[in-house]
């Protein structure tokens, strides 16, 4: 597999692991590759959290959508890390992304919040894009969703 220079390979066996990471970075100075500032990055990694308890509910994918992402579930849900590239519809850009940037310390508490609240109440039953998953598929895919986005913050 060829390496991006420009993304840090990182792999997380629990939340923990990828919330230290973030509170690892958060303490110097860092520079992102990609299109996302650490802020948005991890106000992104705490919203998708939240919608994975059903804290809060995001733009229902479009049926083609989730027909191919159903079908796409298992190479999703293995132990290769995830790659980049994927384009969300605009509306799930919108909320999932922040247009502006935002506070690394009030977004790494938001991102801790809702790792708290991920593994006290659980993820909801159907994952609202990928529908079944077991409770460790659902901790995979977000610790690898973790590794992705912050693989492309770098400490300076």
């Amino acid at each position: 597999m060829v390496t991006d220079p420009q993304h840090r390979e990182l792999h997380f066996a629990n939340l923990d692991e990828a919330v230290a990471e973030a509170e690892r970075l958060a303490t110097g100075e860092v520079r992102t590759t990609g299109q996302h500032t650490f802020g948005q990055i991890l106000e992104h990694l705490a919203r998708t959290h939240d919608m994975s308890t059903g804290k809060i509910v995001g733009p229902r994918p479009p049926w083609y959508m989730r027909l191919m992402l159903t079908v796409m579930k298992s190479m999703v849900i293995n132990d290769k890390p995830l790659r980049p590239g994927f384009n969300l519809p605009k509306d799930a850009e919108a909320f999932f992304w922040p247009a502006d940037d935002v506070d690394v310390a009030a977004a790494l508490t938001h991102l801790k919040e809702s790792v708290e609240n991920y593994k006290s109440h659980g993820a909801l039953a159907k994952h609202p894009v990928f529908g079944k998953l077991t409770p460790e598929q659902n901790v995979q895919l977000n610790c690898r969703h973790c590794a992705l986005h912050l693989g492309y913050v770098h400490p300076a």
